[in-house]
């Protein structure tokens, strides 16, 4: 089953890598030699692999990818081979390129901050002083163990009082009434 690619698009990808290849070689051409050896250094040989085996794939199939999860079935370059395409084009110009970040996001001030985004107040230390609960008018703690020869014996608890019994005068315990009728009748 062979996949219908616009012609158009397929040229236009074609030209995309023709474009890089002849940025690369107008560099190495300038005749400045520092410069010819950066043009060089720009590619590494897995991306001129790269270049070669999607140009001969489109020009053979139409296409340089078959598996339809990793792209639009209407495209001749899968998502990621657009990426990586456009990161050469990047580089053949001499702009920086920053493959880990494929994503044109771009993080901003807080000036600039999306009206979007979450407005939360600064984050606070959550510590608390101990000191803070003691009173001003309090002197400072002696030593933290006090020493066996400074502790002195507590005096002998004195009898407490026969318990009273409970006064007249408080409310009878209410009392608990079966109500007849219900479900077990």
């Amino acid at each position: 089953m062979a996949r219908e690619i616009d012609d158009r698009k397929k040229k236009k990808a074609l030209r995309r890598l023709d474009r890089v290849r002849r940025a690369l070689a107008e560099a190495e051409a300038d005749g400045d030699a520092e410069a010819a050896q950066e043009a060089r250094a720009l590619l590494t040989e897995w991306e001129d692999e790269f270049l070669g085996s999607v140009e001969e794939r489109l020009n053979t199939f139409g296409s340089a990818f078959t598996d339809p999860e990793k792209g639009s079935l209407d495209e001749p370059l899968s998502q990621l081979q657009a990426a990586k395409l456009k990161e050469l084009e990047a580089k053949a110009k001499g702009k920086e390129t920053r493959p880990w970040k494929r994503s044109s996001f771009k993080p901003k001030d807080k000036a600039q901050r999306s009206s979007f985004s979450a407005k939360r107040p600064a984050p606070r230390a959550n510590i608390r002083d101990i000191n803070e609960d003691m009173p001003a008018d309090r002197p400072e703690a002696g030593p933290a163990t006090p020493r066996l020869s400074d502790i002195k014996p507590a005096p002998a608890p004195a009898p407490s009082p026969a318990p009273s019994p409970a006064p007249s005068s408080a409310k009878p315990r209410p009392r608990f009434t079966v109500i007849k009728g219900g479900k077990g009748e």
